[in-house]
């Protein structure tokens, strides 16, 4: 593995990789660190790195089954922390070329040579696809150094039956869920879903995200009975652009950039014409070339269907 530790700032760290990176193989691992500030208000955030894989390789499906191998047998499913909060996976398959790359899928258990998941489509039964399997983000990867205590509120939106999953951070590095009764550090935030974080009760604070530089694709699903999708690509820089978006809205969709500055209103409201991939704002004027400040999230309503966006990665632009 051609590992290349950076501790530098993200501008930097951005740059080098892209211009000494560009035709990064998936087997390279970039790692860094970026600050993101959540302002006295709300700000709606996406985490710009992935864990490092556990495992990298291809193996053939079989209905929701993928042959693997140097695995630890039951070591990849769900937790189970018997106190009555709600479980989570702890681990993913992301598959990493291909028709599906950028799609992800929980992993329900292991033996030592398959994992089982959920959700694979039917149409990879029979085939072999290549994929990694990483660790998932959780809140206790979030660093809560700089956070007041009891004063900040985290929402997980992105859901098409609940309005949104609410968590409470306390002292010592400790999330719990919306009722203060159980710590939920283990809750899981998933590929390019965004987060609303409030600090309503707070002065501005920073985030420092650290991890490593997802080098393929990530596909988001986006519900249209889901409150809002808020998603965003896996970014670490400063500022991205719109050119990262590498699949289109779903239909009749809009995406609407929220602000940064605490009062999560929208910025821009984009739209797509069917089957682009092209944004363009309320004018028709296309908007691929604009700005976005680097972990900002996007608030995405998928009016008639469900659907999903993908986003590049930064290696891949």
């Amino acid at each position: 593995m051609n590992m290349k530790k950076l501790n530098v700032t993200l501008a930097i760290l951005v740059a080098a990789v892209m211009a000494g990176n560009a035709a990064t193989e998936a087997t390279s691992q970039i790692v860094g660190y970026s600050k993101v500030t959540v302002p006295n208000g709300t700000r709606a955030i996406v985490p710009g790195f992935v864990k490092a894989p556990v495992f990298q390789g291809s193996g053939v499906v079989t209905s929701q089954t993928i042959v693997s191998s140097g695995l630890s047998a039951n070591s990849l499913g769900p937790t189970a922390v018997g106190t009555g909060a709600v479980d989570f996976p702890t681990h993913y398959v992301d598959i990493i070329s291909g028709n599906y790359e950028g799609h992800s899928y929980d992993i329900l258990s292991n033996t030592a040579s398959s994992v089982t998941v959920s959700g694979l489509p039917s149409d990879l039964a029979g085939t072999t696809i290549n994929y990694v399997i990483r660790p998932h983000l959780t809140l206790a990867d979030i660093d809560s150094s700089e956070m007041p205590d009891g004063s900040v509120i985290l929402n997980i939106f992105n859901d098409p039956v609940v309005s949104a999953t609410t968590y409470i951070y306390d002292s010592g590095g400790m999330w719990y869920d919306g009722s203060s009764t159980y710590v939920m550090n283990h809750a899981v935030i998933y590929p390019g879903y965004g987060v609303s974080i409030n600090s309503a009760n707070a002065s501005s604070f920073n985030i420092t995200f650290k991890g490593y530089v997802k080098e393929t694709s990530t596909v988001v699903p986006v519900y249209k009975d889901a409150s809002i999708n808020y998603v965003g690509p896996i970014n670490p820089s400063s500022t991205t652009t719109l050119t990262q978006w590498a699949a289109p809205l779903p239909a009749n969709s809009i995406a609407n950039i929220v602000l940064t500055n605490g009062s999560n209103g929208v910025d821009l409201t984009l739209v797509t014409d069917t089957g682009s991939v092209i944004l363009y704002d309320g004018a028709s004027n296309e908007m691929s070339s604009v700005a976005i400040a680097g972990q900002n999230a996007f608030a995405v309503g998928a009016n008639t269907e469900d659907g999903y966006v993908k986003f590049k990665s930064p290696l891949q632009q």
